[in-house]
């Protein structure tokens, strides 16, 4: 990891403003694109994806590869930004010749992948949090993640069955991931007898959040939801208590990022504390011995812990990152394509994905087809909140 971790950051400091993709050599190997968010406003996101990607290659490469074969991977650099995302995602077909992408940063930036991918022929893992664009996936693209309507689901279930809350206020992203949450909203909340009084929007780069907070502030509201996917989010949280808005408060997993709750944490933890969803693996001493879970999700945390540098716990984009290489090993060893003939080995590639089948994995199960790249999942989100500097489970 270390070795891999240096290397970047030298090729990325040589090559300055150019789009930054390092490939190592090898004549026989499985090429894994990771085009993530190393720099820019996301990075905090892309570089913890970028992370868990790397533990599961090293761990699989350290036992002998895919049947023999090595894992190649490439990172690249989207910088946080559609265009950069059109160029990595074009480099690493045309001039790698990557096998796969994972792209793994923000939903909005997801999108921008998919239609170079099916351009290019090559699969393509997203990291996207909104279901709403699951239709546009075409051939090529695969979105084995969670979708709004089961945190949704989550948070109105918890404020209004454990919490007895019958109306709350939404702060909610400009972007594709703030359109899907607030396109499953009112009709989950409906189900569970919650009326969403009043709903606000904001930049993924806003740094002042004074006149939605106080229009929320003056409603009359009884829980605050709040939907980003960068520290605009976490600073929503900031404001809200600043202003005195003392009142329950969900947000989303990336505001649980380690980033965020270095940041933010004090704030988190404020009564009553902060409520986001998370894997298991981040509270997997917590799940009782007969979670079936438990053991796999421990085995992850360790290996995560032995093989990031510096040693550190597995937060929840690590995770993911891990589980977009885990869902592309299984294919591989399904498909067994020749590396030597790229092209072919995408397709075949592309069609062990569609033939996941309960595939068991460290936020859900998958099984996918030709007809649906998201497929059927059972989740395994938990709410956490925050105390004396870590994360716990949600009293219910």
């Amino acid at each position: 990891m270390k070795r891999i971790a240096i290397l970047l950051l030298v090729f990325i400091i040589a090559i300055g403003g150019t789009v930054s993709c390092a490939s190592p050599s090898a004549e026989k190997s499985y090429k894994i694109g990771a085009l993530t968010s190393q720099t820019g406003k996301y990075s905090g996101l892309g570089l913890q994806t970028l992370e868990g990607i790397q533990v599961i290659v090293e761990d699989i490469n350290e036992k002998g590869g895919i049947n023999g074969i090595p894992l190649e991977l490439v990172p690249c650099d989207d910088k946080s930004s559609t265009t950069g995302v059109t160029l990595g995602a074009k480099k690493l077909i045309e001039v790698e010749k990557v096998d796969v992408i994972l792209h793994g940063s923000t939903t909005a930036l997801a999108q921008s992948t998919m239609p170079v991918a099916d351009e290019g022929k090559t699969p393509a893992i997203l990291l996207s949090g909104t279901a709403l664009f699951d239709d546009q996936l075409g051939k090529w693209c695969f979105r084995p993640m969670g979708s709004e309507e089961d945190y949704v689901i989550s948070f109105f279930q918890y404020l209004n069955e454990d919490l007895g809350i019958t109306r709350v206020a939404a702060l909610l992203e400009n972007s594709g991931f703030g359109q899907g949450f607030e396109f499953f909203m009112p009709g989950i909340a409906s189900k569970y007898n919650i009326e969403v009084v009043m709903t606000q929007h904001f930049d993924p780069t806003a740094t002042d959040l004074t006149l939605q907070m106080t229009d929320i502030k003056n409603s009359n509201a009884q829980a605050l939801v709040i939907w980003g996917s960068g520290p605009a989010g976490a600073l929503a949280v900031k404001q809200a208590r600043d202003m005195g808005i003392n009142s329950p408060i969900t947000a989303s997993f990336a505001q649980g990022s380690p980033d965020m709750v270095k940041a933010f944490g004090a704030y988190y933890e404020m009564s009553p504390s902060l409520i986001v969803p998370a894997s298991k693996t981040d509270i997997w001493q917590e799940l009782p011995e007969d979670d079936s879970d438990k053991a796999m999700c421990q085995d992850f945390a360790s290996l995560f812990l032995e093989k990031s540098d510096p040693p550190h716990p597995a937060n929840f984009y690590n995770v993911l990152g891990a589980q977009m290489m885990l869902f592309v090993v299984d294919s591989l060893k399904r498909a067994q394509p020749d590396p030597t003939n790229v092209e072919k080995a995408r397709s075949e590639l592309r069609d062990a994905l569609e033939s996941t089948e309960n595939l068991n994995l460290l936020t859900a199960v998958y099984t996918l087809s030709p007809e649906d790249h998201y497929g059927s999942v059972m989740q395994k989100i938990m709410l956490i909140t925050f105390k004396d500097g870590g994360k716990i489970l949600v009293p219910r």
